[in-house]
């Protein structure tokens, strides 16, 4: 009997059940020839990769001549871009659902110098680090997918941006911060230490693989974009048909027009949103681009071409992925930077001071 009541009662015993892995759409920017897989790279949701793209088109205004010396650290190679850019939907597999510290991953400059966090690194290979924008860490070897919330990430800029002297001087700045109050999104930060596919690489604890869906010219993209929210406009208010480029060449599209850059930003968030104290509407509102078309604008391009997708760009498949990602990863130690990546990580730097900044004045 004695024996007996020292067994445990079988239902009172507990089992320590592994965690569902998450699999998750998500996109990434980068030239081809870097490799489609995201190793030590950083990706978004669908929502998180629109306002990354969504953000970015003032900079024909920011990098002009007069205010280029303004915003240096934020136009430094805007002007130029790889050739072969391609954007990339794969599907992440985050093994066991668990994310770590979001890594802010770019390709170390020639001198040593992360562009982002001007840590030292290894030059032309990708370095991630972790942090506050002002006391940042090297993050590579954390295994664990990283993850960031935009929303709560950048939400409280709009204090900081979001004001009448800013806007009286350089209106332009203020138009593109309120999209992530539209869009909100995840970023994700995936390194070298956690892909399940890098050559010996531990099943038990590596954390993450993505296999590549599709992958397109980011040149077709963006047409595709640029067209569905010219014709919404075209349905409702009619802005892009009075910019006197357009008058002028009805069948032109000038991205660096002054006129078309308000227009795209006053039919995605509705014109009230592009001076001090306005607000993104929500996509139930008349007034500005249901995130719902702006989302379909964004995956159209991955659809099938016979449904109106962008051609795919040949990639190889299955384990030569893998192996294009692993080749890439060796040329980086031995190249510089991609033009893209300097462009990017000089983007992405300005963001985050502004977004610091933002939070030391809460």
């Amino acid at each position: 009997m004695a024996l007996l009541l020292s067994l445990p009662h079988p239902l009172l015993v507990s089992f320590a059940w592994p965690r569902p892995d998450h699999v998750i759409p998500v996109y990434h920017v980068n030239p081809l020839h870097e490799g489609v897989v995201p190793v030590d790279m950083d990706t978004a949701d669908l929502h998180g990769d629109i306002f990354f793209d969504l953000h970015s088109k003032t900079l024909p205004i920011e990098c002009s001549p007069p205010f280029r010396a303004l915003n240096a650290t934020d136009c430094a190679n805007s002007e130029v871009v790889d050739d072969d850019l391609v954007v990339t939907k794969l599907s992440l597999t985050v093994k066991g659902g668990r994310y770590g510290e979001y890594g802010r991953c770019n390709v170390c400059l020639p001198s040593g110098i992360d562009p982002f966090s001007h840590l030292s690194c290894t030059p032309g290979e990708y370095f991630c680090t972790c942090g506050p924008y002002f006391r940042p860490y090297a993050c590579n070897h954390q295994r664990r997918v990283g993850a960031e919330n935009i929303t709560k990430a950048f939400g409280g800029l709009s204090r900081y941006t979001d004001t009448w002297g800013r806007w009286i001087q350089y209106p332009w700045s203020t138009w593109g911060w309120p999209v992530v109050g539209l869009t909100g999104g995840m970023w994700y930060s995936t390194t070298s230490a956690g892909w399940c596919d890098a050559p010996g690489a531990d099943p038990l604890t590596c954390t993450w693989r993505a296999a590549v869906e599709k992958v397109v010219n980011k040149s077709c993209s963006d047409e595709q974009i640029y067209a569905a929210v010219e014709a919404h406009d075209a349905a409702h208010d009619g802005c892009f048909s009075r910019c006197p480029a357009r008058q002028a060449h009805p069948h032109a599209r000038n991205t660096s027009d002054v006129c078309w850059i308000y227009c795209f930003y006053a039919t995605v968030l509705g014109r009230d949103s592009l001076v001090p104290g306005g607000r993104p509407l929500a996509a139930s509102k008349s007034e500005g681009m249901p995130l719902a078309a702006l989302a379909a604008a964004f995956e159209r391009p991955f659809a099938p071409e016979a449904q109106g997708g962008c051609p795919a760009v040949p990639v190889p498949a299955g384990d030569a992925a893998n192996a294009a990602a692993v080749a890439a990863a060796a040329r980086r130690q031995r190249s510089g930077p991609s033009r893209y990546s300097r462009r990017r990580a000089a983007w992405l730097r300005a963001l985050y001071a502004e977004a610091e900044a933002a939070r030391l004045e809460l």
